[in-house]
C-alpha cells in the first residue's frame, strides 16, 4: 500500500514538473535545506531533496525531447553556465577516479555529487528562470524556507538551561526525524543565505509596512546565527553585513553604522562572553579540524598531483587510526579547499580555485554594471557568497544548499545582461 501510494506520488510529481517546469524550480528551493527525510531503495539512501532533483531534471529532460521530436513549441534553448571551468574540474575528477584504490566507488561518487550538483542545481535552474517573475518566486520560495529552518531552531531553545549549562540554537525532531540535520553548523550555513534573501525581498518591495516586516526577519534570521554560536555562521555574516552597508551607504551613513554596530557589539557582549566560555571547552573540534588538515596534508605528500580520488577522503580519515582512537567514526573533510586537495590533488585543486575565481569574476562583473539601478542585485549575490563561503569551514560544498543561490544569482545577471542589451538596440534604432 505504502509502495503503490509513493509510485503514485512519484508520478504525480513528474506529471506536474513536466506540464509546469517552474514548479520544480520552487519545489527545489522549498525543500532545499531539508536532508533528514530520506527514502531507502536497494540499499541507496536518497534524500527527499535529491528525489525532488532528479524528478525535476526527468521532467525537464522529456519535455526537451518532446519539443524537439513533436515541435510543439519553441525549443528549450539550453545555456550551460559555469561549463568551462565545471568540466575542467570534472575532467581532472574522472582521471583522479580511474587512478583511486577503488575506481567504480570514485566514480558513483563523482556521479552522485559532482554530476547531480552541476545538473540539478546550477545548470536546471539557470534554464528555468526565464523571466523576472520565476526568479522573484523563487527568492520567496528560499525565503520561506529559512524561515521554517529559523523557526525549528527558535524552537529548540525550549527546554534548554539557559541559566546553568551552555544554550544554542539547534534543529528539533519533527515525527523522530530531524529534518534539517543535528548540527548546529547545518542550520547557521542555510541562515546566513536567508538572511540576506530578506533584503533582496526589501528591495523589490515598494509597500513600507512590507519593508519593515523583511527588516524584522532580517533581524531574527541574524540572531538566529549569531544563537547557533557557529564560528563559520558569525564570520560569514560579519562579512555580509559590512559588505552590504559599505556599498548601500555613504560616507557619512557608513560612520552612523560603525557606531551602531558598536551599539550592537555592547548589546550582545553576553553573547561574545558565552561563545568564548564555548571555545575555551571545545577545544577537541579545534583538534579536530587541525587532525584533518594533517590527514590532507599527508594525502598531498602521498599523491601530489591527482590525489586519492573524489569521495576517498573519508576512506582516509577511516584508515587514520589515531583519528578513530580518539574520536570515532570516521567524517568528512570539514572545508571544501582540503577535501579537494586531498581527492584530486594539485591539479583538482588549481581547476576548483579556477571555478571559484570563475565565478567570482561574473558576480564582480555583474555587480559593478548593474547594482546601481538594481540594488536588490548586490544581497542576492551576497546570498550566493554566503552559503559558499561557509563551506570552507564545512561539509555541503557539493550540495544545493551552497549551490541554487549562486545559480539563481547568476540567472539574474543573465536576465539584467538581456534586458541592457534590449534597452541598447531600442536605443540605437531611437538615434
Amino acid at each position: 500500500m505504502l509502495e503503490t501510494f509513493l509510485i503514485f506520488t512519484l508520478i504525480a510529481a513528474l506529471t506536474v514538473f513536466f506540464v509546469w517546469p517552474e514548479f520544480s524550480l520552487y519545489a527545489l528551493a522549498f525543500f532545499l535545506p531539508v536532508i533528514g527525510w530520506s527514502f531507502y531503495f536497494h540499499g541507496l539512501n536518497l534524500p527527499l531533496i535529491d528525489v525532488i532533483a532528479v524528478l525535476a531534471l526527468v521532467a525537464f529532460g522529456v519535455r526537451l525531447a518532446s519539443q524537439i521530436l513533436f515541435k510543439k513549441e519553441e525549443p528549450i534553448k539550453i545555456k550551460w553556465p559555469l561549463f568551462l571551468p565545471f568540466a575542467i574540474f570534472l575532467t581532472i575528477s574522472i582521471i583522479s577516479s580511474l587512478l583511486a584504490k577503488d575506481p567504480l566507488y570514485s566514480l558513483w561518487y563523482l556521479t552522485r555529487w559532482l554530476l547531480l550538483l552541476y545538473f540539478a542545481y546550477i545548470f536546471l535552474p539557470y534554464n528555468l528562470i526565464k523571466n523576472g517573475k520565476i526568479l522573484k518566486r523563487t527568492v520567496i520560495a528560499l525565503a520561506l524556507s529559512s524561515l521554517l529552518v529559523l523557526a525549528s531552531g527558535y524552537l529548540s531553545l525550549y527546554g534548554q538551561d539557559w541559566r546553568d549549562s551552555f544554550f544554542r540554537l539547534n534543529s528539533v525532531s519533527w515525527f523522530g526525524v530531524f529534518p534539517f540535520g543535528e548540527n548546529h553548523n547545518l542550520i547557521a550555513e542555510f541562515l546566513n543565505v536567508g538572511a540576506l534573501l530578506f533584503l533582496v525581498l526589501r528591495e523589490w518591495t515598494k509597500d513600507q509596512a512590507k519593508k519593515r516586516w523583511c527588516d524584522i526577519a532580517f533581524v531574527l534570521t541574524s540572531l538566529g546565527i549569531i544563537l547557533t554560536f557557529s564560528r563559520a555562521g558569525w564570520i560569514t555574516l560579519f562579512l555580509q553585513v559590512v559588505i552590504y552597508f559599505w556599498y548601500k551607504f555613504s560616507k557619512p551613513e557608513r560612520i552612523k553604522m560603525i557606531f551602531i554596530g558598536l551599539g550592537l557589539l555592547l548589546i550582545i557582549s553576553p553573547l561574545l562572553w558565552k561563545m568564548s566560555q564555548l571555545q575555551a571547552k571545545n577545544e577537541s573540534s579545534t583538534e579536530n579540524r587541525v587532525l584533518l588538515l594533517e590527514i590532507s596534508s599527508q594525502a598531498l605528500i602521498d599523491r601530489p598531483y591527482l590525489g586519492f580520488g573524489p569521495g576517498e577522503f573519508i576512506n582516509l580519515v577511516d584508515e587514520n587510526i589515531r583519528f578513530k582512537a580518539k574520536y570515532g567514526p570516521p567524517i568528512d573533510s570539514h572545508g571544501m579547499l582540503q577535501k579537494v586537495l586531498a581527492e584530486s590533488g594539485i591539479f583538482g585543486l588549481a581547476a576548483w580555485i579556477f571555478l571559484l575565481l570563475y565565478l567570482f569574476k561574473i558576480g564582480y562583473r555583474g555587480l559593478k554594471r548593474y547594482q546601481r539601478d538594481n540594488p536588490w542585485l548586490l544581497p542576492l549575490g551576497l546570498a550566493a557568497a554566503g552559503g559558499l563561503f561557509f563551506q570552507f569551514f564545512n561539509t555541503s560544498y557539493y550540495k544545493g544548499k551552497a549551490w541554487l543561490a549562486v545559480a539563481v544569482f547568476l540567472a539574474a545577471i543573465r536576465l539584467l545582461e538581456t534586458k541592457f542589451e534590449r534597452y541598447e538596440r531600442n536605443e540605437k534604432r531611437e538615434n
